[in-house]
């Protein structure tokens, strides 16, 4: 399909009858369980996407057992309503469906995609799996064994490295500060027990929603998914813990050092960030793509890559999740060129954060953040995962459109003002992977921390 024939789909997918505004229509009801079910019809294709959403993401881990809420994830399938894993995956792929589920930070998500024909067998699939699952500890060995080899080429890749030191110093205690698979000594001694204790606890319909898009009418839907979850207990009637916004940070300007035998040195710098529910959210958005997340058309890109030839490629973003995620500036350069990119970098976010943006700078911003915005949403699961993150977040069902909106309304005054707020040049906390040895020595290179590989 050429971009033409493209946009036009996406035109019929994203726009409701009214013409007013760019966003799947969603239609909001409750499931007798307690679930919330979202429901966006759309019937250019006679396709469903079920997407299910339940606040069981990684940081509801137990201390003991960091990695929990991914392995659960990943033996939903393995296993469930008296099926083995191979059953269920026969079963999925005669009808040529797909059936997954995968745990993040703040939430897990189960996602089954079938043709209408077969909506009735893939939803039987995806009832037993949130309501019946197995855990069997021979399909937990083979899970364990694939997330212990993800773990270890973790190791060869530098810059993941450094993402992960960055969260785990960022972080401290918080929940935040642990990868979404755990660590190698947690995963090794995760039991059965421990993914039925999580599933037990944070499965529960209270606090999840039910995300429909496709080739479906919202009654009919609706009296099939609560036939098919009948069985699906409450749980419990108050909220799972919940964690206050992140403290402010105390590794305010510092500097951590990982030695390895690289070549090219892996730099992470940035600090605390903003919750996607941050009025500020939109106006930041705008301001980091003229920072660094602009590719090419950064000012990052054009001073560190462009001008002084550091990198090959250098971006910046803020992470926003239920609370305040980071900010950050991801960049690989040479050994020998650590100490440059590390001050170049200040520079921009220094200069950004005293100097605001041009008008142009605003526009092409604006331009590019609306008219890419509608293509991320090119298909029945795009739509979906947008629609249940929104719910997630709290963001309502018009979270599309309302995006577009306050990008659009975003001013120089509003750039500059966050740009201020929330760039904090004096607390960047910055993790370099690199042979040391290699680096030079100075203010900029001194190591301050090292953690063994």
């Amino acid at each position: 399909m050429n971009v033409r024939g493209l946009s036009c789909l996406l035109a019929v997918l994203l726009l409701p009858l009214s013409g007013a505004a760019v966003g799947p229509v969603v239609v909001q009801r409750a499931l007798p369980g307690g679930a919330a079910l979202l429901v966006s019809e759309q019937h250019a294709l006679p396709i469903v996407q079920v997407t299910a959403i339940l606040d069981a993401g990684s940081r509801r881990d137990p201390a003991e057992a960091f990695g929990v809420a991914s392995l659960t994830a990943d033996m939903l399938t393995e296993g469930a309503g008296g099926r083995s894993a191979n059953e269920i995956a026969a079963e999925i792929e005669m009808i040529g469906g797909s059936l997954s589920a995968e745990a993040g930070v703040d939430y897990t998500t189960v996602s089954l995609r079938v043709l209408r024909k077969d909506l009735d067998i893939g939803l039987e699939l995806l009832a037993d799996v949130l309501t019946e699952p197995a855990f069997e500890a021979d399909e937990l060995e083979r899970a364990r064994e694939a997330t212990l080899a993800a773990l270890r080429a973790v190791e060869d890749d530098s810059t993941e490295v450094a993402n992960r030191e960055f969260g785990r110093v960022l972080y401290g205690a918080h929940p935040y500060a642990h990868p979404v698979e755990g660590d190698a000594e947690s995963v090794a001694a995760i039991t059965p027990g421990d993914l039925r204790r999580f599933w037990e606890r944070h499965y529960v319909p209270s606090r999840a929603a039910l995300v429909v898009v496709g080739d479906v009418e919202v009654d009919d839907i609706e009296r099939r998914l609560a036939a098919a979850l009948a069985a699906w207990s409450a749980g419990a009637t108050t909220p799972a813990e919940s964690f206050s916004a992140v403290a402010s940070s105390d590794v305010a300007a510092r500097r951590v050092d990982l030695d390895r035998p690289v070549s090219q040195a892996s730099i992470v710098l940035g600090h605390r960030g903003i919750a996607r529910s941050d009025p500020d959210f939109e106006a930041v958005e705008v301001m980091n793509y003229v920072l660094g997340g602009g590719g090419f058309s950064s000012r990052l890109m054009e001073k560190i890559r462009n001008q002084a030839g550091l990198v090959y490629g250098v971006s910046s973003y803020f992470s926003g999740g239920q609370l305040p995620g980071s900010f950050r500036v991801i960049m690989q350069t040479k050994n020998q060129s650590v100490p440059q990119a590390i001050d170049l970098a200040r520079a921009e976010i220094e200069a950004i954060g005293t100097d605001g943006i041009t008008a142009e700078e605003l526009e092409d911003a604006k331009r590019y953040l609306t008219g890419s915005f509608p293509l991320s949403l090119d298909s029945n699961a795009e739509i979906a995962a947008f629609i249940a993150r929104a719910w997630f977040l709290g963001l309502g069902v018009n979270a599309a459109a309302d995006y577009l909106k306050k990008i659009e309304a975003v001013t120089l005054a509003d750039v500059s003002r966050v740009a201020a707020a929330h760039l904090r040049p004096a607390e960047l906390l910055t993790v370099v992977v690199a042979n040391l040895a290699e680096v030079p020595s100075g203010e900029s290179a001194a190591p301050v921390a090292a953690s063994p590989p």
